[in-house]
């Protein structure tokens, strides 16, 4: 997540030259649609089936967040500047760090969307397709919608609309200073945006209004759910995938908002004290200041936890406008049947932790003295006690037997990074939805292929067995900065057919595996419901997505049993964590 290749630069290099490639392409076959803002002039393009297919790229979708709009909440874009607006190409992506080069990139004008489909303007005799939104993850700090990752032809050929777009990333879209009118989660508001630009447009692009799935991973995940959760944001969708992250995971939502921004503001020159002084210290800064100074603004304990994660959502005011998150994300979640009938899919990737080895590594020796800095903050223990180094030891001693944390045990400190960062709230999330949200479906998955197109550990240079944190994409998205070719006979092939098909089944029926399709060798069943106050024990039913897909049940029981042990003893229950 958080690296740099020397391999990159030649990556990087492919990548231009494939958007000066497309550039010349455009030219050559040009396709306009009229939206409510104007028209837009795209390209058509080959899928890899060799189908037709619409590429409209950078439209924007809400008006430059500059100057007074600053940390606010979007604005909708009335009008294009000119009468048709060239969409062969993307425009810029949000301000923030890159994550492979760890250069500063990108502009305060960035709020554009990108529409792929494989036919536009419906027709009489044309039924609507299935819309499939995606937000991008990278810890809400860095990444964007653009095509050198996430280029979704693999979704469009199975018959979908695909959209990705940027949102205000950092101190830039989740800056929260209420006394001064910043309200918080104006990245989600962006993201929001999106949806409502969507109800609104995608009928033009062949799209159904009314089928809307929204996707995303990590950051991107967790955006999801925290849309799914909220009523203001709810009704601009109808189903709801969370890969490798939900609304509830200890990472997601930011402590102590206000003094992070007054920490800023004073990182950025303000030399006064008041929030007036602060807030327009923060209005005038570069840019380049806001984004590239905000790990300073990190708390003691994130530090010790090393989440470099300073600004993301927060729970907003309760007499906020435009608020997305009201209460808690996990009391949202404890509402009997507030979600409706809508249906989610979740699930993570068997390694999600060896992401975590990339800055892990440089520092094993402090991890192997000091265990208890691995004890989730979300177990009610306090740090510095003499409980939270008998439980850093009682941990150590699950995870790595008698031997010490080396570089000879890295799978085993990719486990226990997994199951810190996602697995143990990730089961949290499957239970409570099977106890409190019945009329729900809940579609679980394990990611456990590790093949060729496990593009992030290859680009990370990671060789620990299994699948890394966001392994997954490459199989739903061409990551264009890296393409990979795979024979259409290889097992990588295979599982990118599998995950299409399912997710792209998920957004046309409510169900990845429905009993029409008798193309997939396998049934994928949700997971069953329990009573809020059952004591039957909750069993985490689950598709594991490998070379030959099969449901499994309660994977990794063995670690996941331990820290449940860990929750009752400290939590009174796996169910009470501390957020």
């Amino acid at each position: 997540m958080f690296h740099t290749s020397q391999a990159l630069g030649c990556i990087l290099q492919r990548h231009a030259a494939l958007v000066s490639n497309l550039r010349l392409m455009s030219a050559l076959s040009r396709i306009n649609v009229k939206i409510a803002q104007g028209t837009v002039s795209g390209v058509k393009e080959k899928l890899p089936n060799g189908e037709d297919s619409f590429a409209f790229r950078g439209i924007p979708y809400a008006k430059p967040p500059t100057g007074a709009l600053r940390f606010k909440a979007p604005q909708p874009l009335e009008k294009f500047e000119y009468p048709i607006l060239d969409c062969s190409t993307e425009r810029d992506t949000c301000f923030s760090r890159n994550s492979f080069t760890q250069e500063i990139e990108g502009s305060e004008n960035c709020l554009f969307l990108n529409v792929y489909s494989p036919r536009v303007n419906n027709d009489v005799e044309s039924k609507p397709l299935p819309v499939m939104v995606f937000i991008h993850g990278g810890a809400f700090m860095f990444g964007s919608g653009n095509s050198d990752c996430y280029s979704p032809e693999y979704l469009v050929q199975e018959g979908v609309v695909a959209v990705t777009c940027n949102y205000r990333l950092s101190s830039l879209g989740f800056l929260h200073l209420p006394s001064q009118g910043i309200e918080g989660n104006a990245g989600l508001k962006d993201q929001q945006l999106v949806l409502k630009w969507v109800q609104k447009n995608i009928s033009n692009f062949g799209g159904d209004p009314k089928n809307v799935t929204l996707f995303g991973e990590s950051a991107g995940a967790a955006s999801v759910h925290l849309h799914m959760l909220s009523p203001s944001s709810r009704q601009y969708f109808h189903k709801a995938i969370c890969q490798s992250g939900n609304s509830i995971m200890e990472w997601v939502l930011q402590l102590h908002s206000i003094e992070k921004a007054k920490t800023l503001a004073k990182l950025v020159g303000c030399k006064g004290t008041s929030d007036e002084e602060l807030f327009e210290a923060l209005m005038t800064a570069p840019t380049a200041s806001l984004v590239g100074l905000v790990l300073g603004t990190f708390t003691p304990d994130e530090r010790i936890r090393g989440l470099p994660m300073p600004f993301k959502p927060v729970v907003e005011e309760p007499n906020a406008e435009n608020a997305i998150v009201t209460q808690p994300p996990i009391e949202s979640l404890k509402q009997p049947n507030s979600l409706g009938s809508m249906p989610l899919m979740m699930g993570n990737n068997n390694r999600e932790g060896t992401i975590m080895l990339l800055d892990a590594k440089k520092k094993l020796e402090l991890y192997d003295n000091d265990m208890a800095r691995l004890i989730p903050r979300t177990v009610n223990v306090n740090p510095g006690t003499k409980t939270s180094t008998e439980l850093g030891e009682e941990i150590k001693k699950f995870y790595f037997g008698d031997k010490n944390v080396s570089k000879h045990t890295l799978p085993q400190f990719a486990d226990l990074m997994t199951d810190y960062h996602f697995g143990i709230l990730a089961n949290t999330c499957a239970e409570l939805h099977s106890r409190y949200q019945h009329q729900s479906p809940l579609y679980y998955y394990n990611f456990s292929f590790d093949g060729d197109l496990n593009m992030y550990k290859k680009l990370l240079q990671l060789d620990v067995p299994g699948a890394c944190h966001a392994d997954e994409l490459s199989y739903q998205f061409l990551m264009r900065m890296a393409p990979v070719d795979v024979e259409p006979d290889s097992p990588e092939a295979r599982v990118r057919g599998y995950m299409c098909r399912m997710w792209t089944n998920f957004a046309k029926h409510g169900n990845p595996t429905p009993p029409e399709d008798t193309s997939l060798p396998f049934r994928w069943d949700p997971v069953n419901k329990l009573e809020p106050d059952s004591r039957e024990e909750f069993q985490l039913q689950c598709l594991d997505i490998s070379e030959a897909p099969k449901m499994i049940t309660n994977p990794d029981k063995q670690r996941m049993d331990f820290w449940r042990g860990i929750y009752k003893r400290y939590n009174e229950s796996f169910l009470k964590p501390k957020l």
